[in-house]
């Protein structure tokens, strides 16, 4: 009998290209049921350690979206939920992170315009916790736009301004390892407690044990005190004191740009550092204003003034993310020139600490024979010469060379369950084809790689593809599933290794299938697998 997982069976591995420079980049796709395949829209990259990285993406017609890991050899689908096209990442332990997702099914036609408003916590081989609010509530949350971690018990989220009804500030969470909270309250009035700038909060960033966060500037906020000119764009946090967001006053004004460019041009300070320093990178919104770059030194942040020599960088040039490679002393910028129309390339640059900025980086490269693939929106450097970029039209590239591969079973296992929250999703399923298997089933959760480790050499079509899930009334769990042939199927729903439900095993004929299962909320599954063997001409497993 094969037992095939679906993590493995969704998505292959990608081969493993031997590049001739270690030092360049080159597109690094995964493999998906039709080839080399682009993701969708990529939020965010983070690695934990360079062979063990994940991504958030939006998914797209072919690719589902949640979350993508890589382990030195490949990306691989790592989850079916939780994702996000402007989803973010924060690493708080080897096998613990959280993402800024979009909102559970359920609440489809708001959350369209209302993404990344919602967290889920990974740790180990599962989804420990889901937390969101309704929309159009007191407490709704706002979208994040950063997220960051210390530790398992120290996480912030940030993003939106509040509408200032009952606090003026922006819209923070807070997690100290029990519990997570809105910091300022949305829903009790704390003028005692917290004197926050009223500005969206686009960056978080620890450095040294601080934590730092990165705003953007409007002309509507709500910041008394400050100077109209010089608006502090970056606030150390400090729970627990008064004021709790103290602003970091750069040691000379800034700059912007040209003649006449304002601070509210910019588009907010992205933050990225290592252990040597941390870096402050906006783009701007709007010319004259141009890429502003900041660097935090012994005096304080000290703006970097750029030495363009190849005119890489143009007034009002947008910048998509930054990452420090770790021991170069300077910073990868990845922008989009406010002339680029349709679906530009990706463009970066590298800028040192003395202001040099280096020649422009376009992806992909000339010599890979294939076009643009969408302006950078996530850059991540887990070490020297091992960096990553996403793109928004779902591409992967890689500087660096291939690495050992990662064996964590934690990291190399399927999950395709995300548990309630206080959102209370209830929609029906997508509509499919009538299913004439007789399949129509009970409860399940996340799967496994096939026992004795990863699939290494060479691969044949995975038995089923396009996997998505949905969640009905909150009770059913449904899976849809295109089989390539026919098979017997079954689904298995275990919590902490232990079945608490499974439907019986059916006879599915090539296409696509569906099955169904009823969870029990207080047996709540952390793990699904779908269990699905060929059918040979003589009938047996």
């Amino acid at each position: 009998m094969i037992r095939l997982a679906l993590v493995l069976a969704v998505l292959a591995l990608a081969p493993a290209a031997a590049p001739a420079d270690a030092a360049e980049w080159r597109s690094e796709q995964p493999l998906g049921p039709e080839g080399r395949t682009a993701l969708g829209a990529i939020g965010d990259i983070q690695c934990w350690q360079p062979n063990r990285c994940v991504l958030i993406s939006g998914g797209n017609g072919g690719m589902p979206a949640g979350v993508y890991a890589y382990d030195g050899t490949g990306w691989y689908l790592y989850s079916t939920v939780c994702g996000g096209a402007q989803g973010r990442i924060a690493w708080a332990g080897p096998t613990d992170f959280w993402t800024v997702s979009d909102q559970q099914l359920g609440q489809e036609t708001e959350v369209k315009a209302n993404p990344s408003i919602s967290l889920c916590h990974f740790s180990g081989d599962e989804i420990i916790a889901s937390y969101a609010q309704p929309i159009g509530v007191a407490g709704s949350y706002l979208t994040m736009n950063a997220a960051a971690c210390l530790g398992p018990d120290e996480c912030w989220f940030a993003g939106k301004r509040l509408p200032g009804t009952v606090n003026v500030g922006a819209f923070h969470l807070y997690w100290n390892g029990l519990s997570l909270t809105d910091f300022p309250s949305l829903t009790e009035p704390q003028p005692e407690l917290i004197e926050d700038p009223g500005r969206e909060v686009v960056s978080l960033a620890y450095h040294r044990g601080a934590l730092y966060e990165g705003v953007r500037a409007r002309e509507d906020d709500v910041a008394p005190g400050e100077p109209p000119g010089q608006p502090y764009f970056i606030h150390r946090i400090l729970p627990g004191t008064v004021p709790a967001f103290l602003p970091q006053v750069p040691t000379a004004p800034i700059s912007y740009g040209g003649p006449g460019a304002k601070p509210t041009q910019l588009g907010g300070f992205l933050l990225a550092g290592d252990d040597q320093a941390l870096w402050g990178v906006s783009g701007s919104e709007a010319a004259p204003a141009g890429i502003t770059v900041l660097r935090l030194g012994d005096p304080g942040f000290e703006q970097v003034h750029l030495s363009d020599a190849s005119s890489t960088f143009s007034p009002g040039d947008r910048v998509g993310d930054i990452a420090v490679e770790p021991g170069s002393n300077a910073v990868w910028v990845g922008f989009r020139h406010s002339t680029d129309l349709g679906t530009p390339p990706a463009r970066l640059a590298l800028v040192h600490s003395d202001g040099t900025v280096d020649p422009a980086v376009t992806l992909p490269p000339e010599g890979e024979g294939v076009g643009p693939k969408g302006e950078t929106t996530a850059i991540e450097c887990a070490a020297a010469e091992q960096c990553w970029v996403g793109t928004k039209a779902g591409w992967l590239f890689h500087l660096g060379p291939d690495l050992p591969q990662d064996t964590e079973p934690a990291m190399h296992t399927l999950i395709s369950i995300r548990p309630p929250d206080a959102s209370l999703p209830s929609v029906p399923p997508v509509s499919l084809p009538e299913d004439n298997s007789g399949a129509y089933l009970a409860p399940e959760i996340p799967l496994r790689p096939e026992e004795g480790g990863i699939r290494t050499g060479p691969r044949t079509p995975p038995l089923y593809s396009k996997v998505t899930q949905h969640l009905i009334g909150g009770r059913i769990i449904e899976l849809s599933f295109t089989l390539r042939e026919k098979s017997k199927v079954k689904l298995v729903a275990k919590r902490r290794g232990h079945t608490v439900a499974a439907t019986r095993r059916y006879t599915m004929a090539k296409g696509r299938q569906r099955i169904r299962l009823r969870l029990d909320p207080d047996r709540w599954p952390t793990k699904l697998d779908l269990q699905v063997h060929p059918v040979t001409k003589a009938g047996a497993k």
